[in-house]
């Protein structure tokens, strides 16, 4: 069974979240689709391909694809290999709001975080730091615990996959159990939150039913927001964003 037909099947089960998930759909279909133009290694022909589908696929009003146009001139080759440049690309103010532009320009990079997340795969970096994605730089805010009881933190932007300590907080380091307050839902996805730094990290078993009728860390982030709305409305922040660049639950 594919993405699509879960994504279907969910929101006939949950149509209160069939926005979320249908834009889903469009990041999943968009990061496929590009994954083929990427093996080209031609970046200014690549990152043009990029562009023209993201554009179709959502539906990105023609002045801002045109502003992206003018911001990657002469930066192809640089923003191919390093995507986080991406993200700097600077804008008018009073053309389009900044939430927009963080959120256009997240979804934008995936396709290229994903390419040099395999780079990563492939033993060619490494990092000492396991707060964060060597990939991208995010933190995580994301974990999925093994039937051997291993923790495994994934990053949202480029699907990179890191083991992590069982218990303790993924942005303050520590391991004290003590200074971990949780919330668990229905579907024994968990919130795991930091008494000390006010983060906090979803976690859920691969063992749940739920994952193993839908086998998509991503979705389950989604299934589970209102567990963030709890977390944000007692203080607790969410250090990186969801796979749909949504981070602050309004």
């Amino acid at each position: 069974m594919d993405l699509k037909i879960w994504i279907e099947k969910l929101i006939t089960e949950k149509p209160h979240l069939k926005e979320v998930l249908s834009l889903y759909d469009k990041v999943a279909g968009f990061n496929k689709e590009c994954e083929k133009i990427l093996k080209t290694e031609n970046p200014s022909e690549s990152l043009g391909k990029l562009l023209e589908i993201f554009g179709k696929t959502f539906e990105v009003p023609y002045e801002f694809i045109s502003f992206l146009k003018e911001g990657l001139e002469g930066k192809e080759e640089e923003i191919f290999f390093y995507p986080k440049k991406l993200w700097e690309i600077a804008f008018p103010e009073e053309e389009v709001a900044e939430e927009e532009i963080t959120r256009m320009l997240f979804l934008l990079s995936m396709p290229l975080f994903r390419k040099l997340a395999l780079e990563v795969r492939k033993g060619k970096l490494n990092s000492e730091d396991q707060k964060i994605c060597l990939v991208c730089g995010k933190f995580f805010s994301l974990s999925v615990i093994d039937e051997n009881n291993k923790r495994y933190f994934l990053c949202p932007v480029c699907g990179y996959k890191e083991e992590g300590p069982r218990i303790g907080c993924s942005y303050c380091g520590h391991t004290n159990c003590e200074k971990i307050d949780l919330l668990v839902d229905e579907d024994e996805i968990r919130v795991e939150l930091c008494k000390d730094c006010k983060s906090y990290v979803k976690s859920f078993k691969e063992t749940m039913s739920l994952y193993l009728k839908y086998p998509d860390p991503y979705l389950i982030d989604l299934i589970s927001l209102p567990l963030d709305v709890v977390a944000q409305e007692r203080g607790f922040v969410r250090r990186s964003p969801n796979v749909l660049g949504i981070r602050e639950i309004k």
